[in-house]
């Protein structure tokens, strides 16, 4: 009974309250602790019991008579689904009485499921004397058959099981009480059993009176031609409960296999040796754009595939194939960190698909545990977030540029200043504070459009004169900043000034008309003293305004910038 799709919705604190009434309100119930797979084990000590006498035993639904091993079921199942589930059913031990089966699902606080088996105590529902229930239908019978497959007799447990007077069976030929679908099977053991003469087992299902059919486990012993004894054996274990629990599982694997493939994310699924045990349809289509395993190149390994050098590798490798270097990277430490030490880990990766789009995928990894607590495995679920990553990537966008020049906005340029200036480097780190002149004049002639399109350009203009590493930013209005990074003195950034100058002194067509453009600008280098962003653009700032003072769009170096380049060169 292990594997059942876990959909459960009920409260733990609900089933816990329903454990505590039953209990107090019979002390005396018969009880059990259950496993997840159905077998009897201790009751926790953490579980309070008020006197309740033990069920022991392998199996709870051992205790059950057959016939009612199918509500066992499926009260087992409602339970493991929703926290707790009852039925009506009678024992073994005491065929003739109504009892009422309790399963709750108590594995989230105590480890174990407990089963709970008490007398109905309704008017009316106990049985009457044990004449007016029938008895425990058997589950063992045997017949003898001739050589032919003819019934030469049955016992009494045989007409039980299968609703049969004797003399409907004697006579008939055993094909005609078989599955059709199984009656190959069952001649092919016949067979065997005649010609080696050894005894022969096989599963099939055998026709009750009403028409139904039982599974059974058959064996057959040949007793032909010896002395006192001229027929084949057959006995006869009634497994019905048996195959009835392996069907609801079987339906209930299949709606686990339709859930995963409806799921709306991949899923993988690898063993300690990274071989890929499982992965879904949705896996291909986040990774490869497709779901077609063969265009893929990525099922899991078959017999053939095991037999190859590196099989699970290749075959792992082919599902991350479309990952970028550094996001199979990230996946193989995040793997390795859940396979080796158990620690769940969560990676975002790109995806670069053959097709060239590209996918931004969240691979969420978790451990797979064996009761011990060993790692077997690993399941890794993979999101498709690109829509996400893509927002973010806009917020980011935004948060960072300014929307007109595409500059960086004042907070960004001012964070990459601070961050230069906490590095340590033997380097220096310089600052050019530009501000336009007379560009009042420009919105007030020419209109606000028109000054838009010159600070654009002058954003283009600052990035053509300087390097690649240097960043642009726009404080406001027609103020912008050039950092200058790892620089090896203010000379430098003094030639950079002078260059930014130069190229802001010319004429530029905007659509309104033609624009006269010069700039002043204020340089600033870091000193042997501790300084922060702001202040360094402040010194800048002021050097900006003696700059303008002068009229003559011509750099100027902020007083103390070492010594003013050691060679008095400052223009204030």
């Amino acid at each position: 009974m292990s594997h059942q799709v876990d959909e459960r919705s009920f409260n733990v604190e609900t089933v816990e309250l329903a454990v505590e009434a039953l209990l107090r309100e019979h002390p005396d119930a018969l009880v059990c602790g259950l496993a997840s797979d159905g077998l009897i084990v201790p009751i926790p000590a953490s579980v309070a019991l008020w006197g309740q006498a033990a069920i022991e035993g392998r199996a709870l639904i051992d205790s059950v008579v057959t016939a009612d091993r199918g509500t066992v079921i499926d009260a087992w199942l409602r339970a493991k689904r929703v926290g707790t589930a009852d039925g009506k059913v009678r024992m073994l031990d005491r065929p003739s009485r109504w009892m009422k089966l309790h399963f709750l699902d108590i594995r989230a606080r105590h480890g174990v499921l407990l089963g709970v088996v008490l007398p109905t105590g309704e008017a009316g529902e106990e049985a009457g004397p044990a004449d007016e229930l029938p008895a425990a239908t058997p589950r063992f019978s045997t017949l003898m058959e001739d050589e032919g497959g003819n019934v030469l007799d049955c016992d009494e447990a045989f007409t039980q099981m299968f609703g049969y007077a004797a003399d409907e069976l004697i006579g008939e030929h055993v094909l005609d009480q078989i599955h059709p679908e199984d009656q190959a099977r069952a001649v092919e053991g016949w067979l065997a059993m005649l010609s080696s003469r050894r005894v022969q087992q096989m599963r099939c299902r055998r026709k009750r009176k009403d028409g139904s059919f039982m599974w059974i486990d058959t064996t057959l012993h040949n007793y032909l031609n010896q002395p006192d004894r001229n027929y084949v054996l057959v006995e006869i274990i009634d497994v019905s409960a048996e195959m009835a629990a392996q069907e609801a599982l079987q339906d209930q694997g299949a709606l686990l296999r339709r859930l995963i493939e409806a799921m709306p994310d991949g899923l993988l699924q690898v063993d300690t040796e990274r071989r890929v045990v499982y992965h879904n349809a949705r896996l291909l289509e986040i990774l490869h754009g497709t779901s077609d395993s063969a265009s893929a190149e990525a099922q899991s390994p078959d017999a053939s595939d095991a037999e190859k050098p590196n099989a699970s590798a290749r075959s792992v490798g082919t599902l991350l194939t479309p990952l970028t270097a550094e996001g199979k990277a990230a996946f193989e430490a995040a793997l390795g960190q859940v396979l080796d030490e158990g620690i769940d880990q969560d990676v975002e990766v790109d995806v670069l698909r053959a097709s060239g789009d590209w996918r931004r995928a969240l691979m969420s990894i978790r451990g797979l545990l064996r009761e011990s607590g060993e790692v077997s495995g690993a399941i890794t679920r993979v999101q498709d977030v690109t829509d996400n990553a893509r927002t973010r990537k806009e917020l980011e966008k935004r948060a960072t540029f300014d929307a007109l020049t595409r500059c960086h906005n004042r907070s960004s340029i001012l964070a990459a200043l601070q961050h230069e200036l906490e590095r340590e480097d033997s380097t220096y780190t310089g600052v050019v504070y530009v501000d336009l002149d007379k560009f009042k004049s420009v919105n007030d002639t020419l209109g606000h459009a028109a000054g838009d399109e010159v600070l654009v350009l002058v954003g283009e203009c600052l990035k053509d004169a300087n390097r690649a590493d240097d960043k642009i930013g726009r404080l406001g209005g027609d103020e912008f900043l050039v950092l200058l990074r790892g620089i090896p003195g203010p000379e430098v950034a003094m030639s950079v000034a002078r260059r930014v100058c130069d190229s802001l002194c010319t004429s530029v067509a905007v659509s309104q008309g033609t624009v006269e453009l010069r700039a002043s600008a204020g340089v600033a280098c870091t000193e042997d003293d501790v300084i922060t962003a702001e202040e360094l653009v402040s010194r800048a700032d002021a050097a900006m305004y003696r700059s303008k003072d002068q009229g003559q769009g011509v750099p100027v170096l902020a007083v103390g910038s070492q010594a003013s380049a050691r060679s008095g060169s400052t223009r204030d």
